[in-house]
């Protein structure tokens, strides 16, 4: 039956374009299903108490105080077994590399394409991290 082995997931991104294009590419296959959706870290963290998902898409500019890596450093202390990715439009590996050191499974750009996203949470659902080398490569 579909959707009884999806992984569930939480998007995390102040804009709702970013948040309902995510949700409609995620859930169009067998694999991912968008659970909830929130636009600030505060209400990312509130569903992810309240709805356990298998993951997060967490973006790394949250308004409100608390950016993604924060949330990702708090999502990691209270649900260690939760897969977070970092979708970001920074190109810059300072976000990287500070996603890794937070426990980020991955780091995807918002200008790569959907399959790329995909193929980093499959990887991370295998225990598996992804992040761009100096090259740009994965």
């Amino acid at each position: 039956m579909l959707g009884d082995n999806r992984k569930r997931i939480i998007l995390i991104d102040d804009h709702s374009i970013v948040r309902q294009g995510l949700e409609r590419l995620l859930n169009a296959g067998d694999e991912f299903v968008v659970c909830e959706e929130a636009g600030n870290a505060a209400e990312g963290m509130e569903l992810v108490r309240e709805l356990r998902p298998d993951a997060a898409i967490v973006d790394v500019g949250l308004p409100g105080g608390e950016d993604g890596i924060a949330l990702t450093e708090r999502l990691m202390t209270e649900f260690p077994a939760i897969v977070v990715l970092i979708l970001s439009a920074h190109d810059e590996p300072k976000y990287a590399r500070r996603a890794a050191e937070a426990g980020a499974m991955g780091y995807v750009l918002k200008n790569d394409a959907v399959d790329t996203l995909r193929m980093a949470l499959r990887s991370a659902f295998k225990g598996k991290r992804t992040f761009r080398d100096e090259t740009g490569n994965f």
